[in-house]
């Protein structure tokens, strides 16, 4: 049985993605799909740390409030530790909520 962020009591995803020119979003997730170079990925709370160079988007980003936003861009790096996912982008980035 998979149990939400808020059953457990566990704390939630943080998300930041970052463009070469601004912060484009902070938010509390409970988890995050995307596409890296190995397949795709699930990040929830409390992941293990790893890098992974992520395919052209789009990301799904479902946030703690049940909004669920996509992240389309060229390129980009994501980055999980201390249950922060920090996702570098490059090229177009359009952010949409679904």
């Amino acid at each position: 049985m998979v149990r939400n962020i808020e059953e457990t009591g566990a704390n939630p995803l943080q998300i930041k993605i970052i463009t070469p020119s601004k912060i484009l979003l902070e938010e509390k997730a409970e988890h995050v799909i995307m596409s890296t170079t190995e397949g795709e990925l699930g990040i929830y709370a409390n992941h293990a740390p790893l890098m992974a160079e992520i395919h052209q988007g789009p990301i799904k980003i479902h946030l703690m409030d049940k909004r669920l936003l996509n992240l389309s861009f060229n390129h980009g790096l994501a980055r999980v530790k201390n249950n922060l996912l920090t996702i570098l982008v490059h090229g177009q980035v359009k952010l949409d909520e679904a």
